[in-house]
């Protein structure tokens, strides 16, 4: 079986979410410091409880369709963390008023030639929720790779880091 069509395919798709990703960083910079507002203090306790109007939504720029302006999404099994690092194949544990955690599979620029073909089981947590054109949407995430991740040279491996907001 020839698996060069697939790896390429694979290849132009992580491409191509990191340059949706760049794309979204002038956006969010103005966003983010413009729009900063504190969170209610109303809890959601998990994914499987109904939502309301205060449970946040996360700004997405996964797919052709979303890279430029993204979408308000909840509970997303693909999601965009920033212009190097996409996660797959979400199963979100948690989806509250403050915070959302689910575990998936990442890929990223910065690990292209290793998970490109074999994605790296990860832990991703959403947080500070802040209200941007009058949605509320998480601003933060980390990401925790699951294992013996390796070295990988990647700010978004290193704490809280931002997240696109609109």
């Amino acid at each position: 079986m020839n698996r060069t069509p697939r790896t390429t395919r694979r290849k132009k798709t992580a491409i191509g979410a990191a340059l949706a990703g760049v794309a979204v960083l002038g956006m969010f910079a103005t966003a983010h410091a413009a729009n900063a507002t504190p969170a209610p203090a109303h809890t959601v306790a998990t994914a499987h409880i109904a939502r309301t109007a205060n449970t946040p939504y996360v700004i997405n720029h996964y797919g052709e369709e979303n890279a430029d302006k993204g979408r308000a999404e909840r509970s997303p099994k693909s999601l965009v963390l920033s212009e190097f690092t996409s996660i797959n194949g979400l199963n979100w544990q948690q989806w509250g008023a403050k915070k959302a955690v689910g575990t998936g599979k990442v890929t990223g620029a910065w690990c292209l030639e290793t998970c490109l073909d074999k994605p790296l089981k990860a832990t991703v947590t959403l947080s500070d929720p802040k209200t941007v054109n009058g949605k509320k949407v998480f601003s933060t995430f980390t990401l925790k790779l699951a294992g013996n991740p390796g070295t990988y040279d990647s700010e978004d491996l290193r704490g809280k880091r931002p997240l696109a907001t609109s």
